[in-house]
């Protein structure tokens, strides 16, 4: 029984430290973490704000971030639906 505690209590300590999603762990390999943040400005707008400011409009999005004010994103077409969806919380 102690062991099973010992194992439970480690895989939830690990689980915390694991992205939490594809979508999150896609985010933060493209590098958008260095700009943007759940809920704090950092060079770019937070994700709550980007949420907030796009309600789901993911056309309206990545045109923002395809557009000129925005760096350019290493990511194919398919990645960039994803890290946009995830920024602005679009199913």
């Amino acid at each position: 029984m102690k062991r099973m505690m010992i194992a439970l209590a480690a895989a939830g300590f690990l689980a915390g430290a694991l992205p939490a999603t594809a979508d999150e762990a896609l985010f933060k390999s493209k590098g958008c973490v260095k700009c943007h943040d759940a809920e704090k400005k950092k060079k770019g707008p937070a994700i709550s704000a980007m949420s907030a400011k796009y309600k789901g409009d993911v056309a309206k999005a990545t045109a923002a971030v395809k557009g000129k004010d925005h760096p350019e994103v290493d990511a194919s077409d398919a990645e960039l639906a994803k890290l946009v969806k995830h920024a602005i919380g679009a199913k």
